[in-house]
């Protein structure tokens, strides 16, 4: 028997839809980076964030590419929140301020992580 927590992110999600969950993923220590950050947004950003996780969990995928591209092996950017996705579930890592319209690779590096850490507490 093993010591090991298991994370069901679908008791959690942000936003379930016909097609996609949109969840927060998880670090080894239970902190939800990307719920702290979208906490803190005002009222304008959470409403454009909003808007595009209620589309991705209506229809399954992403539709704005501009918006919403891939950086890096699994890891995308939403606004200033990166994501990775499971299956039918779109897990957001962590957000931070974008300064410019390139996303500094220490923040790819910190979803990268924070996705490795979630994907470890799901079963197997």
């Amino acid at each position: 028997m093993t010591n090991k927590t298991v994370i069901d992110f679908r008791n959690d999600p942000l936003v379930t839809g016909s097609c996609a969950i949109v969840a927060y993923a998880r670090r080894k220590s239970g902190n939800r980076p990307a719920k702290d950050y979208i906490e803190n947004l005002g009222k304008l950003d959470w409403a454009k964030l909003s808007k595009s996780f209620m589309k991705i969990a209506s229809v399954g995928r992403i539709h704005n590419i501009e918006r919403f591209r891939k950086l890096r092996g699994k890891i995308y950017p939403k606004v200033r929140v990166l994501c990775f996705q499971l299956e039918k579930t779109w897990l957001l890592t962590h957000g931070f301020d974008k300064e410019t319209g390139d996303t500094p690779p220490r923040q790819i590096k910190r979803a990268e992580d924070i996705m490795k850490e979630h994907i470890s507490l799901l079963p197997k």
